[in-house]
């Protein structure tokens, strides 16, 4: 079903479809429709399609209701995870940016502690503690077409203790690789549940059979596929990765000159000492930061298909709609995850503008490179992989190049975590969407 505010509309549009009934009466066959309803109320909608080979029907509803179920959240670090607490150091800031549904004009009203914080009026705060401790910071989100407000809050937890402590030394046991795949969670694409060259056995409905799955597959240095934008996969070490100034990691993909599918690569400190990545990420600095065609808070929302061999749909934060082709040369019932329960879900990340193209010539796509700072991207930071498939392609990344929201250094001293997210929303013809993919990751210092 379908939710919209009094007087507001819904367009559908389908290529070769027709329209025929809203409320009992027939609308124009047209290939679009537009619902427009001043009551409010529950409204039956019949799609009817048609053509030489037969007719089918799509029956659903559409709520109309005086205001907006506005929600406002704090995101947890991994879709996985329920938990939003956030862990810091004494003087080392995190910024809070709250999740909207619905909202249209909102206007924003902090607090810490519940004591409000003057002049913080935008949608992201920079908290700063300046002693261990918990801290509740509050936000208070204002429509103000209508006045209604939300409020949400979320938990700041300021370790009693120092980054030098946390600090995890390898040992002679250790591996140079990374030993665990803490989460997997890729959008929607073609090597998704595909059981021939994804490796799939088409039976990882859990989220623990989704990790064993990827855990096999970086262990024996086989690709992994992050599907369309925002797909990620989250690993760890058995020893913090220390920062030395040059590239301290690497991370194998399969990258070659016309086939580049950038991973935005982000690391994480184990602060509150758990063992697990549920701390804050930090984005690695790229070649494309802080451009204009680069969107920060960026988020997409992807749809089961309604049956098998569709294409699935996504709408972004900026209202754009699309889907992910469903192409013939990968033929699993759908490229929704499996183990992924819900109707539909949200992934959230920095973009890149795309570089692909099609030569006009030719017919081909190719997928450029970027200059530097991505995973599974031929840029000046690759440090093996000439070949024409790109095996044993690898990026050099440096933990100095790890940054806040604002862009400004975090001058990290080792890191626990990382994770590689898809940062290309784009398609390119036969060859499908671009899906960043990721073989193993390997700590460079351990030869140094």
């Amino acid at each position: 079903s379908f939710l919209f505010r009094r007087r507001g509309s819904i367009l559908f549009q389908r290529k070769g479809s027709h329209f025929p009934a809203d409320r009992g009466q027939s609308a124009p066959t047209f290939p679009t429709y537009t619902f427009k309803e001043n009551q409010v109320g529950v409204f039956p909608i019949t799609i009817t399609a048609s053509n030489e080979d037969g007719e089918t029907k799509k029956e659903l509803e559409i709520e109309v209701v005086e205001n907006m179920p506005y929600k406002v959240v704090f995101p947890a670090p991994s879709y996985e995870q329920s938990v939003s607490t956030r862990y810091t150091f004494v003087g080392r800031p995190v910024f809070l940016r709250p999740l909207l549904d619905y909202f249209e004009n909102p206007q924003y009203r902090w607090s810490v502690d519940g004591k409000p914080v003057e002049g913080e009026t935008g949608r992201v705060y920079k908290f700063t503690p300046s002693f261990a401790g918990e801290y509740r910071i509050t936000v208070s989100v204002t429509e103000m077409q209508n006045g209604i407000s939300v409020e949400s809050a979320v938990t700041v937890v300021c370790v009693n203790g120092s980054e030098a402590s946390g600090y995890r030394a390898a040992s002679g046991a250790s591996s140079a690789y990374s030993n665990r795949v803490y989460e997997y969670t890729p959008a929607p694409g073609q090597f998704i549940n595909e059981t021939n060259t994804g490796g799939f056995t088409g039976s990882e409905s859990t989220r623990e059979a989704a990790v064993e799955y990827a855990s096999k597959r970086i262990a024996k240095q086989s690709y992994v596929s992050l599907g369309s934008f925002g797909g990620y996969i989250i690993v760890g070490f058995d020893h913090s990765i220390q920062n030395k100034g040059g590239y301290d990691f690497a991370i194998q993909g399969n990258a070659f000159d016309s086939s580049n599918e950038p991973g935005i690569v982000w690391v994480m400190q184990d602060v509150n000492g758990n063992g697990l990545p549920d701390d804050e990420w930090y984005e690695l600095r790229g070649s494309e930061t802080g451009k204009p065609t680069t969107i920060q808070d960026y988020e997409v929302t992807y749809f089961r298909p309604a049956s098998d061999g569709s294409h699935t749909y996504w709408i972004d934060n900026l209202g754009n709609t699309g889907w992910v082709d469903f192409n013939a040369y990968h033929t699993q019932p759908y490229y929704y995850p499996l183990w992924i329960t819900a109707d539909s879900y949200t992934l959230y990340g920095t973009r890149l503008l795309p570089r692909n193209s099609q030569s006009p010539s030719t017919g081909y796509w190719s997928n450029s490179p970027y200059d530097w700072g991505y995973a599974d991207n031929c840029g000046s930071d690759m440090l093996t992989g000439d070949s024409y498939d790109g095996s044993g392609q690898k990026n050099g990344f440096k933990i100095s190049n790890a940054m806040y929201h604002d862009g400004s250094p975090v001058n990290l001293q080792y890191i626990d975590f990382i994770k590689v997210q898809n940062g290309a929303l784009a398609k390119s013809g036969v060859l499908g969407e671009i899906s960043t993919e990721v073989f193993s990751f390997q700590d460079l210092n351990m030869n140094k």
